[in-house]
């Protein structure tokens, strides 16, 4: 067998359960037409696309037959794989399914196999009056930039912050975050006067680091910051992320992060215009966006909140930037779909996670809505 092309095709169920794999041999190009081997196994074609380049072999292309109703009725492509970014392209045949669904549920599908094969970026080139393209590939977390171009970020991470957490069982909490499958672990400091709360500093922030390897994220939610970041970082945070609202010079408070070894991150209150970070971004690892008032856990959500992601996925585009959006307040599996589909990277959970009766399993929900 001769392979010119890896060809997986997507089955659609009633439930627009779209994850049925079989293997196609012969060329991508008359794939329709060929008969396909028996289904594989996920373990088998997972195996297949690491051996093969993590599925993009000698012509760069990997294609998805869609089927819905026990027909063909279009195709989804990669493209131009680069070690992190893929171009995708979809193309759904008659007129009379493209209202259907079938294209949210076959790309939505692609992305979610695109993370499992560790493709951190997608991009789509859609001509100007191709107006049901653009819809589609927004709809699924797409940001559009210059020439035409669409970009969307596969990287999801979970951030559960421990101010939600059961002080009484610290450590035992600590230990649940370590066997579970979020990455990084929040820390919300809170000094009363920037917010009117109080959460903990230093004496909390060292145990945390000696009981976890995970990533620690700190968000300062403190008056004149750069007194304190060097200290965080020594303590052991792996982000600092600062409130631009409460910096007086933002460009010392960068510099004095990245000077004590850590990562450097911005944050914004629901109040405050994206655009003031603009010239900031090519200097920076993240932006936490504030889909909350800061101070309190178990607040509702602000949808609108998502433009400015929107808006901050765009700028970062634009400026050839490489820092993550994260998001903190309201989030859940709820509505972590439309949060990662506008361009978010990092979400921060509290009360969704520690609330949850199995909080392991809540964080699956949100990394898998």
């Amino acid at each position: 067998m001769t392979l010119q092309g890896h060809i997986c095709r997507l089955r659609s169920v009633e439930s627009s359960d779209i994850d049925t794999i079989l293997l196609w041999e012969n060329d991508p190009a008359v794939a329709p037409f060929s008969a396909p081997h028996p289904p594989y196994a996920r373990a088998e074609i997972e195996q297949f696309v690491s051996n093969q380049q993590q599925g993009f072999v000698a012509n760069g292309q990997l294609r998805l037959m869609i089927e819905a109703e026990g027909r063909t009725i279009g195709a989804i492509d990669l493209f131009d794989y680069d070690g992190t970014t893929a171009e995708v392209g979809i193309l759904i045949y008659g007129k009379e399914d493209r209202r259907r669904g079938y294209a949210t549920d076959a790309l939505h599908t692609l992305q979610r196999h695109a993370r499992n094969l560790q493709v951190e970026r997608l991009k789509a080139v859609v001509a100007d009056d191709n107006a049901a393209s653009r819809a589609l590939f927004r709809r699924c977390g797409f940001v559009e930039t210059d020439n035409f171009y669409y970009f969307c970020t596969m990287k999801r991470i979970v951030a559960p912050s421990i101010l939600s957490a059961d002080f009484g069982n610290l450590e035992r909490d600590i230990r649940m975050l370590n066997e579970s499958r979020a990455e990084w672990i929040h820390v919300d400091v809170m000094d009363g006067v920037f917010v009117p709360n109080i959460s903990f500093g230093f004496p909390v922030l060292k145990p945390v680091r000696k009981a976890t390897s995970k990533v620690i994220d700190t968000h300062l939610m403190i008056c004149d910051p750069i007194r304190y970041v060097k200290r965080f970082a020594e303590a052991g945070s792996d982000y600092v992320t600062f409130h631009y609202e409460a910096a007086e010079d933002v460009g010392a408070c960068i510099d004095a992060i990245r000077e004590a070894g850590a990562k450097v991150g911005i944050s914004i209150k629901p109040a405050t215009n994206p655009e003031v970070l603009r010239e900031w971004l090519p200097r920076l690892d993240m932006v936490l966006v504030m889909s909350v008032e800061p101070g309190f856990g178990g607040q509702s959500f602000m949808p609108e909140s998502l433009d400015k992601v929107r808006t901050l996925r765009r700028m970062i585009q634009e400026c050839e930037g490489d820092c993550l959006i994260e998001i903190d307040g309201g989030i859940s599996a709820k509505n972590a779909r439309e949060v990662f589909d506008a361009g978010v990277e990092v979400v921060v959970a509290g009360s969704s996670v520690f609330g949850a009766e199995n909080p392991k399993e809540a964080i699956i929900k949100i990394l898998e809505a």
